[in-house]
């Protein structure tokens, strides 16, 4: 944010207004204001009619700008060109949603529509004198199950049928509360976003989706056009939305260097305003989750992100875009103006190593992570202010946890079995998991967490190499071996005799992991 902004509040017109006052032009040209009512929409038609009950205190952004509804339902807010203007979900109420599980949330102005691109963007559309939003009862919406997906990054549409059978069927059984695919929804063919929404609307929850930097029109040339397609599926590429207690804000983290390929994490000023008008809204112990695609510590003006939370201390950040999942804490030393640290889990991908890898029975590709982490998916839970983060292996119901690495000599493999170590992975892993392990019936021993490849993903590899496996093998990633965040390891102990030997461990840690996993020790 510029350091030439000022953020105040007033009343006017028996409208409370949260006000940005800039001394710079962000070259959107403001042609007159938007007015219209929040209500109730108890007849379910979706027409504002008389004698309708008003809704109050709803916010109401053009994605600068902050205002909320008076005691009779009504807004009144500035109205750019080629702009936006949409309702923040108030606690306890939803608005209608498509057949596709999109919130029916916002309304473009675009006069001139969208650029012509390669890829079909928002249509010529200008809005009415009055913008009505319609929202519905939502009671009960403190405990709160969520599915956090990776990127999903399908570029065939052979991918988007791997989404529908490893996500969309397991989670039309996991019954939860709304979605949350975090960017990198597909691999630059914008005309997979269609039957990608059709797929994640089968689940038969709201879909709140995050913009990815594979997700752009790369033939945009202005920072405001970089996601034109994206918002004629979708809709706006950040925005905020609350349920019960707590508050979640949806950011656009892909800053590009229009004309090319090229981009850098980034909030730019309007996101910055915004976030901080939306915060102004918020009570100070709120809880905030925060979606992005690129991760914090690749944001590059991140400082300048943290410092607005000054006031909400109670802070939970969700990325994708690194095909490996761990957690980073963030703390004062970062620009975090708490001592209680920001804890981000960064949450892999579902389509794993981009779909690639050897395919099973249904045609689908193993396509580990990088970190040894099977593709999957996650479950963030939430009962009030406390939350659980669970990690589902996509295409697995039986919820493992971990994978357990063992010496092993097969007799059509070189080199595997030369490591007289146990070592384990713990996909849900951060600093404070706690994992030991059993020997039959020895005394519990805890292992030592290290950061060094995973030997399953790295046995993958090596096996390509050896057998000249064909295009589909698995990428290298940025380094060939690369480090797992999340592994533990102990030495076999040296006096264990000839024979099998069976393992249990277990690991626990602060946001809900307590699982357990079985394997088998062989000693020569």
């Amino acid at each position: 944010m510029s350091k030439n902004s000022k953020i105040y509040s007033e009343v006017s017109n028996g409208f409370l207004v949260v006000v940005c006052t800039l001394l710079f032009s962000h070259g959107f040209a403001q042609s007159r204001l938007q007015s219209g009512h929040v209500y109730l929409d108890e007849n379910h038609n979706g027409i504002y009619e008389r004698g309708e009950e008003p809704l109050s205190n709803v916010c109401i952004s053009n994605g600068f700008d902050i205002v909320q509804s008076n005691e009779g339902g009504e807004y009144e807010i500035n109205l750019r060109d080629d702009g936006v203007i949409f309702v923040i979900k108030p606690s306890g109420y939803v608005p209608a949603f498509s057949d596709d599980y999109i919130s029916d949330f916002f309304a473009y102005h675009k006069p001139e529509g969208s650029p012509k691109y390669k890829y079909i963007g928002i249509p010529k559309t200008v809005l009415p004198d009055e913008l009505n939003f319609a929202l519905y009862s939502n009671p009960d919406e403190n405990r709160l199950k969520v599915a956090l997906l990776g990127d999903t990054q399908v570029e065939i549409l052979d991918h988007v049928y791997h989404v529908a059978k490893l996500v969309g069927e397991q989670l039309m059984a996991e019954k939860v509360d709304f979605v949350v695919p975090l960017g990198d929804l597909v691999f630059d063919d914008l005309d997979l976003f269609d039957p990608l929404k059709k797929v994640l609307g089968k689940i038969g929850a709201p879909v709140y989706y995050v913009y990815g930097n594979h997700d752009r029109n790369y033939d945009a040339t202005e920072l405001q056009h970089r996601d034109e397609t994206y918002k004629a599926h979708f809709g706006p590429s950040y925005y905020a939305f609350n349920y019960g207690k707590n508050a979640f804000l949806v950011l656009n983290t892909v800053f590009p260097e229009n004309g090319t390929r090229k981009f850098e994490g980034r909030i730019d000023a309007d996101q910055l305003q915004f976030v901080e008008n939306y915060l102004n809204t918020l009570p100070d112990e709120m809880h905030v989750h925060m979606f992005m695609h690129i991760p914090l510590e690749d944001i590059s003006n991140l400082k300048t992100l943290l410092e607005l939370f000054k006031d909400h201390p109670n802070l939970f950040a969700y990325a994708g875009h690194t095909h490996t999942q761990y957690y980073r804490n963030f703390e004062r030393m970062d620009g975090w103006p708490h001592d209680k640290p920001v804890e981000e889990l960064v949450a892999g991908a579902v389509c794993g190593a981009w779909w690639l890898g050897e395919k099973d029975v249904y045609g689908v590709p193993s396509s580990m992570m990088g970190d040894g982490t099977p593709k999957g998916y996650w479950i963030l839970e939430i009962d009030g202010s406390s939350r659980k983060c669970t990690y589902k292996i996509s295409g697995d119901a039986s919820n493992k946890q971990m994978h357990i690495w063992t010496p092993h000599e097969f007799t059509d493999e070189i080199g595997f079995g030369d490591k007289d170590e146990i070592i384990v992975n713990v996909f849900a892993g951060n600093n404070t998991t706690e994992v030991k392990v059993k020997i039959e019936d020895t005394d519990w021993v805890h292992m030592k967490k290290v950061l060094e490849p995973d030997p399953i993903y790295s046995r993958q590899i090596k096996l390509q190499e050896q057998r000249d496996a064909s295009a589909e093998k698995i990428p290298f990633y940025r380094e060939k071996f690369p480090i797992s965040q999340h592994l533990w390891k102990i030495e076999i102990p040296e006096e264990l005799k000839s024979g099998v030997y069976k393992l249990e461990v277990r690991a626990k840690n602060n946001i809900g992991l307590d699982a357990a996993s079985y394997s088998l020790l062989f000693i020569k």
